[in-house]
């Protein structure tokens, strides 16, 4: 039974205070140029099963890993040729890659499975948390499972009050989650298509 919380409401600049609800092991909900997310530290097993519990998601599959720069993603994924030619010309932006995670990684981030989705988002107020954060962290869409991302903090207050420590009071920039692509195998395969049209992620690789 997910415990009762006094769900705070926050303005989008008091960073110091979201980036403490996140530190303290807590989850927020948050803006992203895509849809509103729910996020946890991602070094935090505590937080991990408090996101799953609340999403109502099955424990056996990974969280998106929302990183601020190129060096977290490193400490987290093999990088080779090809996956760095996408990071350079496609991120950040509304992409989430699915890359092969680092024997060394916290076994709750890929869950024992050979992928890890990450994403760099193109949005302000997600970077400036980021980078006060100053780690990775795990976030989902804000919405429990089968049920509609929430795309304002209303939605998000409507799915979580009193199930989460805060919500930032705000509103998406679109209404589509990110587009989805495998870098694993030999060819980049399309998993899901948002915003980031799959013709236009060819077209640019291939320049």
């Amino acid at each position: 039974m997910v415990r009762k919380l006094e769900t705070k409401i926050l303005k989008e600049n008091q960073i110091a205070e979201a980036s403490k609800i996140l530190l303290q092991g807590e989850v927020l909900a948050f803006p992203t140029e895509t849809v509103y997310g729910l996020g946890v530290v991602y070094d935090n097993f505590s937080s991990f099963n408090k996101l799953v519990q609340i999403k109502n998601r099955p424990a056996d599959k990974p969280f998106t890993v929302m990183c601020s720069n190129l060096k977290q993603i490193k400490e987290l994924a093999i990088i080779d040729e090809k996956t760095r030619k996408v990071i350079d010309k496609l991120m950040p932006g509304e992409l989430t890659i699915l890359l092969r995670p680092k024997q060394n990684i916290y076994p709750w981030v890929s869950l024992n499975t050979c992928k890890i989705g990450i994403r760099i988002p193109k949005h302000d107020y997600t970077i400036k948390l980021l980078n006060k954060v100053n780690k990775p962290l795990l976030v989902p869409s804000a919405n429990p499972s089968d049920e509609p991302p929430a795309l304002d903090y209303i939605d998000a207050l409507r799915y979580f009050d009193g199930k989460i420590a805060g919500i930032v009071r705000s509103e998406s920039k679109r209404h589509k989650p990110s587009t989805i692509i495998d870098l694993t195998g030999e060819d980049i395969k399309l998993i899901r298509e948002g915003n980031l049209a799959w013709n236009y992620i060819l077209k640019v690789l291939e320049e």
